[in-house]
């Protein structure tokens, strides 16, 4: 017999490390007499198993961890030249581009859109967000956020830093937002909004502008591993740690 069920932690973050989470047990057959002995025996046998886990991952996410090599494109080792023979005259050596054609718009810039949705109130979204020991907590890295407009801020053990520019609790991120990567004096445009449709449901709408195709060492991977960040490493570890999946 095959009996479905789920296991859900409301709530982790490193300013828990030393407490036992919150774990809940569902079972689809929790009515039938062989659902509730099920229940009860994972209750007692799986959950002491899940709660070791638990602790093991947030004491974790409290010491921090590296994820900058997830988000960077490292500088490439240059290529010592090899000279065939004499030359009288030394030309530059062309280098043959194999990226795929520019879209129009700004020239050398994109711009980023996404569209989260969230079980939660679209205050708690903003509060992670601007709250450093959490982002330390669901990425596994070090970050420095201030709280005002004006402020600076540190993500991802210092490969991305930045200034505030607008901010509305529960409504409005504004952000000047920059990779270390990136070429002197270049600065993007985060905008990030929050509506709350209905009561515990909360949409982030991203606008990310300006975003450089190229790296300072003309990696042309820019714009996809930033979407990749926003997505994988920020929105999706903030719906898998905290718990707000829909």
């Amino acid at each position: 017999m095959k009996i479905e069920g789920q296991v859900h932690i409301p709530y982790l973050a490193d300013e828990n490390a030393d407490e036992d989470p919150e774990i809940k047990v569902k079972v689809k057959e929790d009515r039938t007499e062989i659902g509730k002995r099920l229940k009860e025996a994972f209750v007692e046998k799986g959950v002491p198993i899940v709660k070791e886990k638990v602790r093991v991952y947030v004491q974790s996410m409290a010491k921090g961890g590296p994820c900058k090599e997830e988000l960077e494109v490292k500088k490439p080792k240059a290529e010592p030249s090899k000279v065939t023979g004499p030359s009288k005259e030394t030309r530059p050596i062309k280098e043959v581009s194999t990226a795929a054609p520019k879209k129009e718009g700004k020239k050398g810039f994109k711009k980023i859109t996404l569209k989260e949705k969230y079980n939660c109130r679209a205050k708690d979204l903003f509060e992670i967000l601007m709250d450093e020991n959490r982002w330390k907590g669901f990425t596994q890295s070090n970050a420095k956020i201030s709280k005002e407009v004006g402020g600076e801020f540190s993500l991802f053990d210092g490969s991305i830093t930045g200034t505030n520019l607008e901010l509305e609790d529960g409504k409005l991120i504004a952000q000047k937002w920059r990779f270390g990567n990136w070429a002197d004096g270049i600065y993007s445009t985060v905008r990030i909004t929050f509506d709350e449709p209905e009561s515990g449901v909360t949409v982030i709408n991203l606008v990310h502008t300006e975003v450089p195709e190229e790296d300072r060492y003309g990696n042309a991977t820019v714009v996809e591993n930033t979407e990749r960040g926003w997505r994988d490493l920020i929105f999706g570890r903030i719906r898998a740690v905290f718990g707000f999946g829909m």
